[in-house]
């Protein structure tokens, strides 16, 4: 089922492609987020991973009051990277909203995008909300640490500095796709990096590769979305190669871009130890426990020491932490933050909770990992 493209004589000003594989549960909510939303002008996009759940249904029964929100429904999947390039090839809109088929588009959310779109940039960057799964606010998540909309040039080394050194994680380089509205054109001036290609992070190698040149980017500072959390569908192969796909792929897409000595890529491992966390690498000690055929504790280690294994005490601090971290205490601590994660305070309470652990636990014999 394929709804026809636009008419040539329609201008569509914005295009919200949304790459699916069994969303079904998910995407009825979310295109009900979009829909009451569009005007002439907008169209919506959903590229189907040949889905084996009701996506079609869901997307049919939307249609018939929609005339512009099409559905592609290809014969494999292809993976996250090729359905974000298809479905952008599939769109006719001068602006692309790349947006995830379970997370939840604010009211008027299109109404202030289509106003940022004549401001001259290739790339628009908003903010979002975490959620718990049932869509529960948790909190603000910040993408830099100043509170006003920036402008930039990737591709101007002072500028990129300037803008990297405030940025708080790796939403700044493109990771969260829900977030990016991209000219299509600019998408279109250089193809897919093939190396990357597969790795989760393909969109961010392309605009990155654009940036060698000119990409001028504008952080809006402004909440278009809710993100629907507790729904990580590359979580299906375990926490460990999660975290590989996160630490792998942007040290070496960091690597590839700026070099492995770079200023850049220092600002890349700050961005990954403020997502991940400590805590994250903690709760692997405990999965490379209780599912060890899954979880390798040897890849484990490794991760960590890509992103603690810098000189410093705060490093040499954490290393410790991890390694005489008692992991039988994990499911304690899961339970206490599962109770109390919707207080903030209590959200950075447990974040440092495993230091004090370790701290006052008496070390056992644990395998340690050295620098």
């Amino acid at each position: 089922m394929q709804k026809s493209r636009p008419n040539a004589a329609e201008t569509v000003q914005l295009s919200v492609c949304i790459p699916v594989f069994n969303f079904g549960a998910f995407l009825g909510e979310t295109l009900d987020s979009i829909l009451p939303q569009v005007v002439p002008g907008i169209e919506i996009v959903v590229v189907d991973g040949a889905s084996t759940d009701d996506t079609p249904s869901v997307v049919a029964s939307r249609m018939e009051r929609c005339p512009q929100l099409r559905y592609v429904r290809l014969d494999r999947r292809g993976g996250i990277d090729a359905d974000i390039a298809l479905s952008i090839d599939h769109a006719t809109g001068r602006f692309c909203w790349l947006f995830s088929g379970d997370d939840i588009m604010r009211p008027y959310a299109l109404e202030r995008a289509l106003n940022w779109l004549s401001s001259g940039h290739d790339v628009l960057l908003c903010q979002h909300s975490n959620c718990d799964k049932k869509m529960r606010r948790l909190e603000d998540h910040p993408v830099l640490s100043v509170s006003q909309v920036m402008s930039i040039d990737l591709a101007d080394l002072e500028q990129r500095r300037q803008y990297l050194s405030i940025a708080v994680n790796t939403e700044a380089l493109f990771s969260f796709m829900g977030g990016l509205i991209v000219r299509r054109d600019t998408w279109r001036s250089v193809s897919a990096v093939e190396q990357f290609m597969g790795s989760c992070w393909g969109h961010v190698a392309r605009l990155l590769s654009v940036a060698r040149h000119n990409l001028k980017v504008c952080y809006v500072h402004e909440i278009w979305l809710d993100k629907r959390g507790d729904n990580d569908s590359f979580l299906d192969r375990g926490l460990v190669n999660r975290l590989k796909l996160a630490v792998d792929g942007y040290l070496g897409i960091a690597t590839h871009y700026y070099g492995a000595d770079s200023w850049e890529i220092a600002q890349v491992r700050r961005f990954l130890r403020n997502e991940l966390g400590l805590r994250t690498f903690i709760k692997g000690l405990h999965m490379t426990r209780i599912n060890p055929a899954q979880e390798s504790r040897k890849e484990l280690d490794r991760l960590m020491l890509l992103l603690y294994g810098e000189k410093g005490f705060r490093f040499a601090l954490a290393r410790s932490i991890y390694r005489n971290f008692p992991r039988s205490m994990f499911p304690i601590l899961h339970i206490v933050y599962s109770g109390l994660k919707k207080n903030r305070v209590a959200r950075s309470i447990y974040r440092n909770l495993p230091l004090f652990i370790a701290l006052f636990h008496k070390p056992s014999r644990l395998k340690t990992i050295q620098k």
